[in-house]
């Protein structure tokens, strides 16, 4: 996932975080909760986000936002409206895509790059979730930036 991406999330959440009008602010202890919560797992994104390669595990998570696992896990969901697991899924994938622009990096290395063990479980994978192999998404780039360069020369 791009650092940008990444504070874009975050932002998003601190906007969030002290959006008093919103009615789900009703109440100060409510309140506070919400902000404690956003809070957690703000850091937490920050840590994925500068590990991405060897991301922390869920109790390495919950150990630096404070909180148990099992609490950090449904705190994570309630605020990120996605599980833990699926954010991982989602961040390593946007690396790939991320890294895939760079035509000088081979898949192996974009592979171990965006966390993955199996460079061949990676283009598997990859496949399955984004629709075209790593290789052809390459390819899609290439071609959209192409055609970006001839648009900006018109």
């Amino acid at each position: 996932m791009k650092s940008s991406q990444a504070e874009g999330r975050i932002a998003n959440l601190n906007k969030r975080a002290i959006d008093f009008n919103d009615p789900q602010y009703d109440n100060s202890q409510h309140t506070f909760s919400i902000l404690k919560h956003r809070m957690a797992v703000q850091k937490a994104l920050g840590l994925i986000e500068a590990k991405i390669q060897d991301p922390p595990t869920l109790g390495e998570l919950a150990t630096f936002s404070g909180l148990s696992r099992t609490y950090f896990s449904h705190v994570f969901k309630e605020v990120m409206g996605i599980t833990l697991r699926d954010y991982l899924i989602q961040a390593r994938l946007e690396r790939a895509k991320d890294l895939l622009g760079n035509i000088d990096l081979k898949i192996k290395k974009i592979a171990y790059e965006a966390g993955f063990c199996d460079p061949n479980y990676f283009c598997r994978f990859f496949k399955k979730k984004i629709g075209l192999n790593p290789t052809n998404w390459r390819l899609k780039l290439i071609h959209m930036n192409k055609n970006l360069i001839i648009d900006r020369i018109r």
